[in-house]
């Protein structure tokens, strides 16, 4: 209510939700008016409050954002703070209920207007506070500030992309029996009874006959199913490489051709399949980034060939893998930027350096962000293009280009959201998830944590990817790397190069310890090594740590 009220009255939002997490954990989610994250600044106010001794100093706090919302923004010479409204959402948690009612109350207690949401996704409560805000939305994206709203604007801005491939040459593009049919692990989380919704309207679409390629959606994993977020989930999938378990009770089959798996909020998606031979392969942020990426850049080349008007990158973590950073470079042909570790850091970075920023963490959360620059560009191909035939490759491309910032969540990850522009990307491209999984091969990886007296001991440059301090650790690690490249005889050859990094955890006293190498026992073995050196230079605690061995899965 305050962060409103500092803001002149501008809308903002509270989920509660604990995202990935197991059921019995409940936190909260802030959305600043734009929709995005919380503002820096405001985080620390909102820790310092949430972690205040007493009742006493809580109000003291209080007191004094009070007194900065009234000095900026004065109502009746300040002595009243401004309006404030603020919008609550929950997940499907059984104590989210009576956790939302509690941050109801204090809202209305500092006089604050509240917009009880009920049960959505986080990303949907997100949309709503940036669609609230419609003086920060950009012209180009219709204003929808309800849930009604909010599958309505991505159903049709999906559909229209969807209609951008009849106008190829050739018969246009045509849905593979392989992608027919698209399933969808709700993790017994609330995405899976909101994607239910869309099935709705693209029935609709379908009766219509104006979109062709709408593919069926079959959802599992509903909420009550199965305990949420246990061995099923975007979180499950991605960090143990596995399928999820299948709750529901179903009579018609799973197809394992087309599959992808939300989180428990529904801000994270990754997608898998199982070929032929019954092998699991999972296609994770970092593949969605490729993906989207290539796509986007595509689509204004042919436009603008020199690629100059608008500057395009992709945001990623020291955690991406380095395969899908070499693809991007050299493939791709696109800028890449290395952030520290964590949404906040990559989406300001998205932000900060490209008019169109792409970032996708491994584990499936990222977006899309489209600057001024782009919207300028899109008006400006709009007036030279029009008149010309809608089959016209530059044509398309542009009506491709202006269905996206509506299909896409710009304030935060959605699994919704991503799964259908990245189906729509397919269906453009004539291609299946083994096609998309092919065009490189993640090298095998491994992550570990060490137990240490003190993690603050040790600190890492600003991306993480290199540790400066302890003065020596650094040093060592790079001779692990150039011994592991020379053993693997990459040292010259161009592909990617062994590589780990070392970073302290933020909750707890450990060491996070990744390494990747060009085979798994590699990437063993360096981090088996990481390990060792930092507990040996970090003060590591107990026993050293035992050389690690990843099991094969086939």
């Amino acid at each position: 209510a305050l962060r409103s009220a500092s803001l002149g009255g501008e809308e903002v939002g509270a989920m509660i939700t604990a995202s990935h997490n197991p059921e019995p954990d409940n936190g909260m989610k802030l959305a600043d008016s734009h929709g995005g994250m919380l503002d820096a600044d405001w985080e620390k106010h909102a820790v310092s409050l949430a972690n205040a001794p007493t009742s006493k100093h809580a109000l003291i706090l209080i007191h004094t954002l009070m007194d900065y919302a009234k000095g900026h923004h004065s109502v009746d010479d300040g002595k009243t703070l401004p309006k404030m409204v603020v919008h609550i959402g929950r997940d499907t948690r059984s104590h989210s209920p009576p956790l939302a009612a509690l941050v109801i109350r204090a809202a209305r207690a500092m006089g604050a207007t509240v917009i009880d949401h009920g049960e959505v996704s986080t990303p949907m409560l997100h949309h709503f506070v940036m669609h609230a805000n419609g003086h920060l939305l950009p012209g180009i994206i219709p204003q929808r500030c309800n849930e009604s709203g909010y599958y309505e604007i991505m159903a049709m801005s999906y559909a229209a992309l969807l209609r951008t491939g009849a106008a190829v040459s050739g018969g246009g593009s045509k849905r593979l029996p392989s992608t027919a049919k698209l399933v969808i692990d709700g993790a017994c989380g609330i995405g899976a009874l909101k994607i239910e919704k869309f099935q709705r309207i693209f029935g609709m679409l379908r009766s219509e006959g104006c979109t062709t390629g709408i593919p069926m959606l079959q959802t599992v994993n509903f909420p009550g199913d199965g305990p949420l977020n246990e061995n099923c989930g975007a979180e499950f999938v991605q960090k143990q490489q596995l399928p999820p378990n299948i709750y529901t009770k179903t009579t018609s089959g799973i197809s394992k051709q087309y599959m992808t798996s939300y989180d428990g909020d529904a801000d994270r998606v990754v997608f898998h399949y199982e070929d032929p031979s019954g092998r699991f392969h999972l296609l994770d942020g970092d593949k969605i980034a490729v993906l989207v990426s290539s796509f986007i850049q595509e689509e204004l080349r042919c436009i603008d060939p020199d690629g100059t008007a608008v500057k395009c990158g992709v945001v990623q973590t020291a955690y991406a893998n380095g395969s899908s950073t070499l693809y991007l470079k050299n493939a791709v042909k696109t800028n890449v930027v290395i952030a520290k570790t964590g949404v906040k850091f990559v989406h300001a970075a998205a932000h900060h350096h490209f008019d169109v920023g792409v970032y996708f963490e491994a584990n499936g959360h990222g977006t899309v962000l489209f600057g001024p620059k782009f919207y300028d560009f899109i008006a400006t191909a709009d007036a030279r293009l029009r008149g010309t035939p809608r089959h016209n490759r530059a044509n398309i491309a542009l009506r491709r280009l202006r269905a996206l910032p509506a299909l896409v969540n710009q304030s935060v990850g959605d699994a919704m959201s991503d799964m259908l522009l990245v189906d729509a990307i397919l269906f453009l491209r004539g291609w299946d998830l083994s096609t998309w999984a092919n065009l490189y091969s993640d090298m095998p990886s491994k992550q570990a944590k060490v137990k240490v007296a003190d993690r603050t001991v040790i600190s890492t440059n600003d991306n993480e990817t290199a540790a400066t301090a302890p003065l020596a650790l650094q040093t060592a690690l790079q001779s692990a790397m150039d011994a592991m490249a020379s053993q693997e005889n990459t040292a010259g050859n161009g592909g990617p190069k062994p590589r780990c990094f070392v970073r302290p955890s933020g909750t707890e006293d450990a060491v996070r310890v990744y390494a990747e190498a060009n085979s798994q026992k590699g990437a063993d073995s360096l981090a088996s090594e990481a390990m060792m050196l930092v507990h040996k230079l970090c003060g590591g605690v107990g026993d050293p740590p035992q050389p690690l061995i990843t099991k094969s899965r086939l």
